[in-house]
């Protein structure tokens, strides 16, 4: 595999979309030596459809473009359950295109359907495989301690950050990874397989299963978007002709047709009972999955920038913020940390006073860098420089409030940071004092593990359960570990939590002795688990935040 090339046609990713556009703009060719031999090809399944009149589509035939039934169809219970017993969704996230194999180029492939006419690869914006493999399936690299043993063994940490360490500026450590777990070789290839379990229609979600003890949950909303990349309308005949001969129900209620399958049976798989949606019964809402993008205003500054920002958003960012920049693109809703909703103008890691707007280096250094802990990828691996500036100016159209700054052409107030103190380590016996008479174990805990009194009752702006950071850890602090990070975040606060600003109640040295002190809370050294001894002590190493904790010393404590 030659990684340098591959490089380069990675940072081509970001024209290519979101995964439905990505699966329109490659077409399969008519015999692709990955799909099995029962794969059709799109014009075996326009043969199937042509002519074929269903309640769904009595005046036309059915298309091959696109699934146009969506969640609050009078259909869609029934469909949910036929599409799983056809295991129509079930895939594997694949290697880098075309490594190996006369498959699709360019992209990472997600493999559906195996063995079935449905068999299809299609290609993935990175913004979507990071999203589903971080943030979903919740990957950690202590799954994949073999991998990452010649990067210096596991920490603990998700697979996004892991990666991102290795070389921030490079998609080949992903380009590698993906190769190691879905590539035509790895043992991985089937274990990893992403398989729907059970339904619970009363709650509309799907519970699913993916191997290495992952489990996860998808709503409605979210499975749409993931039969779609299967699924056309034509794909779908099977269900719309049975729909018809067979009647509402036919699929998602037990014992339709008296088969007396037991009832324990029948409610543990999660068939449709009397609460909740019920098939043939279209619900009040009816999903739109294609909602309009924000178009750039003519008038605002650096408007062409924003308009390429548009493309390269769309394409990468939307599927996690949302095509609106409401924070819910249809990927949110699975994740531990929701993505930002810039619709207030409300950023958490600033250089700029508390509650101002940040300035654009603000935003594209954490585009470039991304959020440890989350699902926020350093965009730096993938995308150009004028990318990122870009896709930082196009942010701006969601906020109301950031539209008249920028017209306005006025500059938030920036933060006058004072230069590290030269003994800082000095600084931190003071600094504990500090940290307890300013509050701060009131949320972060007297030991600084995010357990304090009020850690539990903590809300960010939009109402959303936030936790308190866990300061043992420096290395997952969002905003940064350097000493320099803590000082500004401390300065400035971050807007949106409950994390105030400190200037005005607290002089220079006093800040700088409580990032002394924060410090002097985590390990001098990153705590590591190499392959070695992982299997034998694993149970000990991974702590209770999924972080691998120091090795105890001779009298069961930890350094």
């Amino acid at each position: 595999m030659k990684s340098t090339s591959l490089a380069r046609s990675v940072i081509a990713l970001a024209a290519l979309g979101s995964l439905a556009a990505c699966q329109r703009a490659a077409p399969a060719a008519p015999a692709l030596l990955h799909l099995g031999p029962a794969a059709w090809t799109s014009e075996r399944w326009q043969e199937r459809c042509r002519g074929v009149r269903t309640s769904y589509n009595p005046d036309r035939d059915l298309s091959d473009v696109t699934l146009t039934l969506v969640p609050g169809d009078q259909r869609w219970l029934d469909f949910v359950y036929w599409a799983i017993n056809n295991k129509v969704a079930e895939h594997q996230v694949e290697a880098y295109g075309g490594t190996d194999w006369n498959g699709p180029k360019g992209g990472v492939i997600f493999h559906w359907a195996p063995g079935s006419h449905w068999e299809r690869d299609t290609l993935a914006s990175f913004g979507f495989a990071i999203g589903h493999v971080t943030g979903e399936h919740r990957w950690q690299d202590t799954m994949f301690p073999d991998f990452f043993e010649k990067y210096g063994g596991v920490y603990g940490v998700n697979i996004k950050d892991r990666l991102a360490e290795i070389d921030p500026r490079s998609p080949n450590p992903w380009v590698e990874f993906l190769e190691y777990s879905g590539g035509a070789k790895s043992p991985l290839y089937r274990y990893l397989f992403h398989r729907d379990a059970v339904v619970d229609p009363a709650a509309r979600k799907l519970y699913l299963i993916a191997g290495d003890g992952v489990a996860f949950t998808y709503s409605f909303e979210r499975y749409y978007h993931e039969v779609r990349e299967v699924l056309t309308d034509c794909r779908a005949v099977d269900f719309f002709e049975m729909y018809d001969r067979l009647g509402p129900g036919f699929a998602a209620r037990a014992n339709w047709a008296r088969q007396s399958s037991p009832e324990r049976a029948a409610g543990a798989v999660g068939y449709v009972e009397a609460k909740g949606p019920q098939p043939g019964v279209a619900e009040a809402h009816r999903y739109n999955p294609s909602p309009a993008a924000v178009e750039v205003p003519a008038a605002l500054p650096e408007a062409d920038a924003m308009r390429r920002g548009q493309k390269t958003y769309l394409a990468q960012c939307a599927v996690c913020h949302g095509v609106r920049g409401d924070g819910v693109g249809f990927l949110a809703g699975g994740f531990d940390v929701q993505p930002r909703d810039f619709r207030a103008g409300t950023y958490k890691f600033r250089s700029t006073e508390t509650g101002e707007l940040p300035i654009m280096a603000d935003v594209e250094r954490t585009i470039r860098v991304g959020v440890p802990g989350t699902t926020m990828p350093a965009w730096g691996q993938f995308l150009p420089d004028q990318d990122i500036h870009d896709v930082a100016r196009y942010l701006v159209v969601f906020s109301n409030r950031f539209v008249e700054a920028w017209k306005a052409g006025g500059k938030p107030a920036v933060l006058a940071a004072s230069a590290k103190p030269e003994k800082l380590a000095t600084l931190a016996t003071r600094g504990a004092e500090l940290y307890r008479t300013a509050g701060c174990a009131n949320c972060h805990g007297a030991g600084g593990l995010g357990d304090g009194p009020s850690a539990r009752t903590l809300k960010d702006e939009w109402g959303q359960p936030i936790r308190a950071t866990n300061l043992s850890y420096k290395w997952s602090f969002k905003g940064g570990h350097e000493p320099e990070d803590i000082y500004r975040a401390l300065l400035g606060g971050l807007n949106g939590t409950p994390m105030p600003s400190y200037a005005g109640a607290l002089n220079e040295e006093d800040l700088w002795a409580i990032v002394s002190h924060v410090l002097s809370l985590s390990p001098a050294e990153r705590p590591v688990l190499h392959l070695a001894e992982f299997a034998a002590k694993r149970a000990e190493r991974i702590g209770p935040d999924g972080h691998i904790v120091p090795q105890p010393t001779v009298t069961g404590r930890r350094p």
